[in-house]
């Protein structure tokens, strides 16, 4: 109880582009922990705001939901990482690597693997968005580049590339989810997921399909 004299403490009133920011920050951890089946009235109990207050900042779930993967998914994407795999002035090698760790830098955080988890096990579109805009982007990429690199006449199959992709997601899924043992060294990690993606294509060259340029090596170096 305030003393006498003592003004009463004025709950502060926050502006609509704080409240709204608030609210999705807060969004994003409680999707990340509870999934989005989760209803928005448990989100509101959480802030202690009424559940109306949170549909008039983002008029429906859908729209919240969008929001948090514009925030944590969308926003993290830089273009200029498949501008970065294009340039052939580099070795594969080394633009492989320069990729891998800025991407995983990127998304080596707990809340940006749960949203992925959790948007593809309650059957949300969100992870298959962003796996056939970016990804496939990405993916077809190191195809093209790595089959150039070989020598081949065409990309390599976009199976083997995604065997480099899963490299780098599940060594995130067995840090947060699992809980497993990681290496502490990111870079470690990222050298030696390139150098054995490439090393495998030197390895599989001889069974492959695909037919050789003229004039080309049929085996060539790719670091």
């Amino acid at each position: 109880m305030p003393e006498v004299g003592t003004p009463a403490r004025r709950r502060t009133r926050l502006a609509p582009e704080a409240r709204q920011a608030m609210i999705l920050h807060a969004a994003i951890e409680f999707f990340a922990e509870k999934g989005f089946a989760a209803q928005t009235r448990e989100l509101a109990n959480r802030l202690h705001v009424s559940e109306p207050l949170i549909y008039r900042y983002f008029p429906t779930k859908d729209a919240l939901i969008q929001r948090v993967y514009e925030e944590v998914i969308e926003s993290r994407w830089d273009a200029a990482w498949t501008d970065g795999l294009r340039d052939r002035s580099i070795p594969l090698r080394t633009r492989m690597v320069d990729f891998a760790q800025r991407y995983l830098d990127a998304i080596d955080d707990p809340v940006w693997v749960r949203i992925v988890m959790w948007a593809s096990l309650d059957g949300l579109d969100m992870t298959r968005q962003y796996i056939s805009g970016h990804i496939h982007d990405v993916l077809a990429i190191i195809a093209e580049e790595a089959g150039d690199s070989l020598g081949l006449d065409q990309p390599l199959g976009r199976e083997q590339a995604w065997h480099f992709q899963s490299s780098l997601i599940y060594y995130l899924i067995r840090k947060y989810i699992h809980k497993t043992w990681v290496t502490e060294d990111p870079a470690v990690f990222v050298e030696m997921t390139v150098d054995a993606f490439l090393a495998g294509l030197q390895g599989s060259i001889g069974e492959s399909t695909a037919v050789r340029r003229p004039g080309r090596p049929a085996r060539r170096r790719v670091g």
